[in-house]
């Protein structure tokens, strides 16, 4: 399934994407019970309640009912934390998808790390590499960036820079990551390109070795970029207005534009 959160009268509202158009899946699936946010439905992703998803989802009668006209998408979720290898336990501001990006404050330019990150759906705890997939609830995208002053140097603090999570969370039954391919445009322009394969058992390992230290708690996430850091590659380099799109098969485009310095983007 391909879930997303869609803004319902100032609420978010759980849906799935079918043949392109926002389907409310709580309307479908029609129990009073049945989650009305991602986060609850990951939060109680047992098999029972994602097997009514799935079986509302092939009543082809009630779906063409539940669908949303002109839905606003909003961020998917909001995880229970977000895990970077860079960036361990830093609280940031999380944007979604067509939302403008604020400027940090004293950034002269920021670079740019693209990343798809795993939703747990199970609480785990010292689990090998091998027992992390089963954990596994679904993957998203991540836009992630750092700033810069102009002499280069980073600016350390996190406040004020966001990160970017959508369009969507794609359940683990429907994608394998590791088959994966990603593209990076940047106005338009691609500047990256490539399979995840060996970056999808880094994101794995990653979660093994969280695990060792802490129970995983469902609705955490773990982000990790596929091509690397930028290292100071001018080419990578972003400036105000720039519009960055990071595309994933299956997925799909996660896109944001970079707001001019001194414009604030607010959460969904």
């Amino acid at each position: 399934m391909r879930l997303v959160t869609y803004d319902r009268r100032g609420h978010r509202r759980l849906g799935a994407i079918l043949g392109g158009e926002v389907v409310d899946l709580p309307d479908v699936v029609g129990h009073p019970a049945f989650p009305t946010t991602l986060e609850t439905l990951v939060a109680s992703s047992g098999g029972t309640v994602m097997d009514a998803a799935r079986a509302a989802l092939e009543r082809e009668d009630e779906v063409k009912r539940a669908v949303v006209g002109q839905a606003r998408v909003l961020t998917p979720l909001f995880p229970t934390s977000l895990l970077t290898p860079d960036a361990p336990g830093v609280e940031r501001r999380i944007v979604g998808p067509e939302q403008d990006v604020p400027w940090p404050d004293g950034a002269a330019w920021l670079d740019y790390e693209p990343k798809v990150a795993a939703v747990l759906g199970r609480e785990t705890t010292q689990a090998s590499i091998d027992e992390i997939r089963p954990s596994i609830f679904g993957y998203t995208l991540v836009s992630d960036w750092a700033a810069h002053e102009a002499s280069g140097d980073p600016i350390t603090t996190a406040e004020g820079l966001s990160l970017a999570i959508g369009p969507c969370v794609v359940t683990a039954d429907e994608l394998d990551p590791q088959a994966m391919v990603v593209q990076v445009k940047v106005d338009g322009q691609e500047i990256a390109k490539g399979n995840l394969n060996g970056a999808a058992e880094s994101l794995f390992g990653l979660i093994s070795e969280a695990s060792r230290f802490a129970v995983l708690e469902r609705g955490d996430a773990f982000a990790l970029g596929p091509f690397g850091h930028a290292d100071l590659d001018p080419s990578r380099r972003l400036w105000p207005g720039a519009e960055v799109e990071l595309a994933a098969e299956g997925i799909g485009t996660l896109r944001n534009r970079l707001a001019r310095r001194g414009n604030i983007a607010e959460r969904s």
